[in-house]
């Protein structure tokens, strides 16, 4: 739980970062992000909490250096985006897609044309959702109960921690 927790924190910080900062918005910062997080997985995984919903935490983060990794340019790049970004919002596709900044001589900017294709319009037209990721939001933390096999009229509480009201519930 704790580490869902702080992987929602570290996740939500960068995407944020990410969404803010036009120099990040870059395939070889999606390399970079893609690297990171594989070995962030592989450590979950050899710890056995693969299982604990980290990964599905870190998602987001996935699908955005995925997203500033694919190519960009036709109708067919379009169909393979909207496969591929399932839980990043509209917007978050939109904002990375217009920040993104190309290495130099060796790819294009995306084309305002690409961003208003009829097959991104269709899958992420303007529908709700917030830009920003809310990195204040608080996980549940579940207790398990085990039920004691001990009754409390059995327990023996020593005077010396002065609780004997409790015996008298």
């Amino acid at each position: 739980q704790a580490m869902c927790q702080l992987l929602f924190l570290i996740s939500g910080t960068t995407l944020n970062c990410l969404l803010l900062r036009k120099d990040l918005c870059s395939w070889s910062c999606g390399i970079q992000l893609r690297h990171n997080i594989s070995r962030v997985e592989q450590w979950l995984r050899a710890q056995g909490l693969q299982q604990s919903g980290a990964c599905e935490v870190l998602e987001p983060l996935v699908q955005a250096a995925q997203l500033l990794q694919v190519k960009k340019v036709t109708e067919e790049d379009a169909g393979a985006l909207c496969s591929l970004c399932t839980v990043l919002t509209p917007q978050r596709v939109v904002k990375i897609l217009r920040a993104y900044t190309p290495a130099a001589g060796l790819e294009e900017r995306v084309s305002p044309h690409f961003i208003s294709s009829r097959r991104l319009r269709d899958q992420y037209g303007e529908g709700p959702g917030q830009l920003l990721v809310d990195t204040s939001r608080l996980f549940p933390v579940y207790l398990p109960f085990t039920a004691s096999p001990l009754h409390l009229d059995e327990l023996h509480i020593p005077e010396t921690l002065n609780l004997a009201f409790l015996g008298h519930l």
